[in-house]
């Protein structure tokens, strides 16, 4: 049902490529041939795999590294996301053009990972993707067409050989799509959707699915009235202790028999006796994942499975680990979902891990409870228990009442974005609140406009420019205002100096400024200087 790397490599396409590195892969199977390019910014090509994880795998990877072909560490990542996904190997272009050299750390991280990296023959830039394209495509479609009972073993056996995490239903549901370019849909008794892999991929038919369009006889082909020329197929699917589910089959050819539909149904079942135990956690996992990529269809199918009210969820915490582990241990989920239970609200606690991201995180979705105190106490014990725990270093964010998830979306991205810049501003602080990651992100836009837009917004400092004290008391104002929470006493005890000091110090800042730096709209601006002077400092100390 598929050809492997090493097949592929004896096509008239392919005889003159050379492996360069992860040769234990050779065997991995090729389903189909993508093309991978740089796209522009990081933040694209960040974007790129989040929405495209899910689908990738099983692919001969086409790629020049064009545009990041002087920066090693950038492919090594992207090697290492590929190889993630499940990618069957990747096939370097343009070598001696566009990419100077191979460099030798992308060729021991192939070795490493044991993902194939093949090579087009050096400085020729007459050879072209499409005849690879084509030639893999054309094996692979014979292939196919020759099917016999080796499906069901090469399936499992190909979603075997991804990562742990990637052996779920839904990748056996995404090979069988990419191998037999039909959609499949598992639903509950109740069609709730449990698992989708759609040809094309873009397409999204569980929402399609109704008691009005699909078949009410196992085996029985039926018309798919929603698609034109489609037709439609479902067997059951059991589970032990649940409810029995249904595998829709949808095709626009003919290539679906009794004899192919018991073959897909025994891959699916099989998947289902040797993965199910993960998917009720995989569901959850993807409700988050479609609450913050703000993804209604998905969020309604899936809070329906998991019985989850979306409208009720209106707070958002996130927790991230920063120490050398960067992950939170099962013990430690554990030990967090515990503790969430006097929060009194439905609790929706999921580890979250963005594309490329270096940090594992916990995501928690719940319904805010009208007492405050609870939730600072909470929050608090939270902090506690990980560090009980060994989390040496664990910060937790709060983000404010949210309407609707495309607001919990937006501020999830300001978060992601700007929760380091965070941590600078604010370095004796382990819980923060929305209102710190605004400030942070205030900065940041700010540096980005350029030199005149920060000698506009730290101006409120220029009074200190001639006084021969002015770094011993900026430093005060820092501890003062970002540190402190504007109590004297607390900044004495950080700076280890007595609290007449410090007072003698603000007043004589007052002074030179003449007026009270500590009145409401005053102390905004002052913030607002002192964190981008910290933010610029931290960074050029980083440089």
């Amino acid at each position: 049902m598929s050809i492997s790397v090493e097949d592929a490599l004896k096509l008239p396409a392919l005889k003159h490529a050379k492996v360069l590195a992860g040769k234990q892969g050779l065997s991995n199977k090729v389903y189909g041939v993508t093309v991978f390019e740089y796209m522009g910014t990081y933040e694209r090509q960040l974007s790129y795999f989040e929405q495209n994880e899910k689908e990738m795998g099983s692919q001969l990877v086409l790629a020049s590294f064009s545009g990041i072909e002087n920066d090693t560490q950038r492919m090594c990542e992207y090697l290492r996301r590929m190889a993630k996904a499940g990618e069957s190997g990747m096939l370097l272009y343009y070598v001696g053009s566009i990419l100077r050299m191979v460099p030798k750390a992308l060729k021991d991280e192939a070795d490493r990972l044991g993902f194939p990296l093949l090579c087009m023959p050096e400085a020729r830039l007459d050879i072209r993707y499409s005849t690879v394209i084509t030639e893999v495509g054309e094996a692979v479609l014979s292939d196919r067409v020759h099917y016999s009972s080796s499906l069901v073993t090469e399936t499992i056996s190909g979603v075997s050989n991804l990562p742990s995490e990637k052996q779920t239903v839904d990748s056996v549901l995404a090979m069988l799509r990419n191998n037999l370019h039909i959609s499949l849909i598992l639903t509950d008794s109740n069609l709730n959707c449990l698992g989708e892999a759609c040809w094309p991929v873009e397409s999204h038919m569980a929402q399609l699915i109704s008691e009005d369009v699909v078949p009410h006889t196992t085996k029985k082909r039926k018309t798919f009235t929603p698609i034109a020329g489609s037709y439609i197929w479902f067997v059951n699917i059991h589970d032990s202790g649940v409810e029995q589910m249904r595998l829709f089959l949808i095709e626009d050819s003919n290539i679906l028999n009794d004899i192919m539909i018991d073959m897909i149904r025994e891959t699916v079942q099989l998947a289902v006796e040797l993965w199910s135990n993960t998917h009720s956690a995989l569901v959850a996992s993807e409700l988050v994942k479609a609450i913050l990529n703000d993804e209604p269809i998905r969020m309604r199918r899936l809070s329906e499975v998991l019985n989850i009210d979306i409208k009720n969820i209106h707070t958002i915490w996130l927790l991230r680990r920063t120490d050398a582990s960067k992950s939170f241990t099962p013990e430690m989920v554990e030990a967090i979902r515990e503790k969430a239970k006097m929060l009194d609200s439905k609790i929706l606690l999921e580890p979250y891990k963005s594309t490329l991201d270096e940090y594992s995180d916990l995501v928690l979705f719940f319904r805010n409870p009208s007492d405050v105190n609870k939730l600072e106490e909470c929050s608090k014990q939270m902090i506690q228990v990980l560090k009980q725990l060994g989390c040496e270093n664990v910060y937790l964010t709060m983000l404010d009442y949210k309407f609707n998830t495309t607001d919990v979306r937006n501020a999830f991205s300001m978060w992601r974005e700007n929760e380091l810049s965070a941590r600078i501003i604010l370095p004796n602080q382990n819980i923060f609140h929305e209102c710190d990651i605004e400030l942070a992100k205030q900065c940041n836009d700010i540096i980005k406009l350029g030199e005149a837009s920060i000698t506009n917004a730290v101006g409120c400092l220029d009074a200190l420019t001639e006084h021969h004290n002015r770094e011993e008391f900026i430093k005060t104002l820092e501890v003062f205002f970002l540190d402190a929470q504007m109590n004297m006493q607390t900044a004495s005890e950080l700076m280890n100096v007595h609290k007449n000091t410090i007072k003698y110090r603000f007043n004589t800042v007052c002074d030179a400024m003449g007026k009270d730096i500590a009145s409401p709209i005053s102390s905004t601006r002052f913030i607002t200087a002192l964190a981008i002077r910290r933010l610029l400092e931290n960074t050029s100390e980083a440089k």
